[in-house]
């Protein structure tokens, strides 16, 4: 099992729910964040630039599958299209059922 996180524009959110949906793909959790990068070439009257960050848990065969959908709903040519982060998960309970592993998650 997998958790995916992804930081992405916030004008992507809608592309990248889309493909998702299409790809069979159901199940995030998506959080307004703010950050910046290692570019010196942000605004000047920007601390902190508004971002949206998106956790997607999955069974380890879904996981390029995945990806892929952020890297063709994400990707563009600018600075700050944001980053792709994979974790391994080690256990996943839903509390409702008390399932575990893979049924946890789906």
């Amino acid at each position: 099992m997998k958790k995916i996180e992804c930081i992405i524009r916030q004008e992507k959110l809608k592309d990248l729910s889309d493909a998702l949906l299409l790809a069979g793909i159901g199940g995030m959790t998506v959080s307004e964040v703010k950050g910046f990068g290692s570019q010196t070439t942000r605004p000047p009257n920007y601390l902190f630039l508004p971002k949206t960050k998106i956790e997607i848990y999955c069974a380890d065969d879904h996981l390029e599958e995945i990806v892929n959908c952020i890297l063709k709903s994400c990707k563009d040519e600018s600075i700050g299209s944001g980053k792709i982060i994979v974790f391994p998960i080690e256990e996943c309970i839903r509390i409702r059922t008390n399932e575990k592993g893979e049924k946890g998650i789906f």
